[in-house]
């Protein structure tokens, strides 16, 4: 066999490009989202883990699982949350609240200008991470120090804002639900007082204002969209061309886009397609036609009020008179004993004839002549 006619067979190169690493980002204790390197183990969302954080070992939730970046290099995830994983944690928040007693102790002796938020210790145990706010600098050494002799850890001392409070503390807003930024916000955008005239909202400082006492962020959320629906309406103030002639604008509904317009005589509301198009209704003739109905509606649901006054009364006026034909013995006799009620009985007719013969009396006397004596009783 001639050796030149043998092929051989190609093998593809391997390649060389090393794999994508699968990174996991992890929400920590101060509401910061870091990624890890999750190596072998198979994690899903929401999962408690522990991770390798610098010099100790830290609790988090896992929020995302992703692809990292070609060589950049993760802290590793160690494991899941385990049994002897709970004992410290349990250990930990009794910790935790030894050491908010005794810092705020500390500050109030000191006279420190800072509101302690919160003290947090790592799943370690030997580093206790103090979060507070304060208005401006605050020089908190010595409060450190007197720290790190009681409690014989590394301590470490933590500004933030009154959002990164809110976010921290939790809470419900005016919508009735969670705060969103202790739901799902990973960072804060700026928010400004001009979102809330995009939307055509009262600026009332109170509902305007989340907990923080800051502009709510979910003001944010549809000021894009506001802004998209804005662009072709008019603005309030300016002056358009109507098939009615020129008039003013003075106010607009975006999500609805009506116009309200005043004209010289009279003021109308419409759509932006209905004023492009020159249809505009005859919206006096419909607001008479409203009235009428409304006053039409109104007389018909008072007359059976009547009818029925009418009849409330009719029925009072018979009771009356029952009750005066009513016996006065009936009600003497209710519920007495038997000798008492005939004593009673007996009484009562007496009564009842000498009635009876006052009103035959009173018949004679009307009809004897006027000229005959008055002596007529007998």
């Amino acid at each position: 066999m001639n050796p030149e006619d043998t092929t051989e067979t190609e093998v593809p190169a391997e390649d060389s490009r090393p794999a994508p690493v699968r990174i996991a980002g992890v929400s920590l204790a101060d509401g910061k989202v870091a990624e890890f390197d999750p190596g072998d183990l198979q994690l899903s969302l929401g999962d408690t883990v522990v991770v390798d954080n610098e010099r100790d070992l830290n609790l988090g939730r896992v929020v995302f699982l992703a692809e990292g970046a070609e060589g950049k290099t993760y802290r590793p995830v160690l494991r899941r949350v385990g049994p002897e994983d709970f004992l410290l944690i349990r250990r930990n928040k009794k910790r935790e609240e030894e050491a908010l007693e005794i810092c705020q102790k500390r500050i109030a002796e000191r006279g420190l200008p800072m509101k302690l938020i919160r003290v947090a210790y790592l799943h370690g145990g030997n580093k206790a991470i103090f979060y507070f706010s304060a208005e401006g600098r605050v020089d908190f050494r010595a409060l450190v120090r007197d720290l790190a002799q009681q409690l014989h850890v590394r301590i470490e001392m933590r500004q933030i804002g009154v959002r990164d409070e809110s976010k921290m503390l939790g809470g419900v807003g005016i919508c009735g639900q969670p705060l969103c930024c202790s739901r799902f916000l990973r960072k804060f955008v700026p928010v400004s007082i001009k979102m809330a005239k995009n939307q055509n909202l009262a600026l009332n400082p109170q509902k305007l204002s989340g907990a923080c006492g800051r502009l709510m962020c979910c003001l944010v959320y549809e000021d894009d969209i506001y802004l998209k629906m804005k662009k072709d309406l008019p603005k309030v103030g300016a002056t358009i061309q109507t098939p009615r002639g020129e008039g003013k604008v003075v106010e607009v509904n975006i999500l609805e886009r009506k116009l309200r317009i005043q004209l010289e005589s009279e003021t109308i509301s419409c759509t932006l397609e209905e004023l492009k198009a020159g249809k505009l209704r005859d919206q006096r003739s419909e607001e008479e036609a409203r009235i009428a109905g409304a006053q039409e509606h109104k007389d018909m649901s008072a007359r059976p009020a009547d009818k029925k006054e009418d009849q409330t009364q009719r029925g009072d006026s018979r009771k009356r008179r029952k009750r005066r034909k009513k016996p006065a013995s009936a009600k003497a006799t209710a519920g007495r004993p038997t000798e008492a009620s005939a004593d009673r009985s007996a009484s009562a007719k007496a009564t009842a004839d000498r009635r009876k013969k006052r009103r035959r009396r009173r018949r004679r006397k009307k009809k004897k002549p006027s000229g005959g004596d008055g002596g007529g009783n007998k």
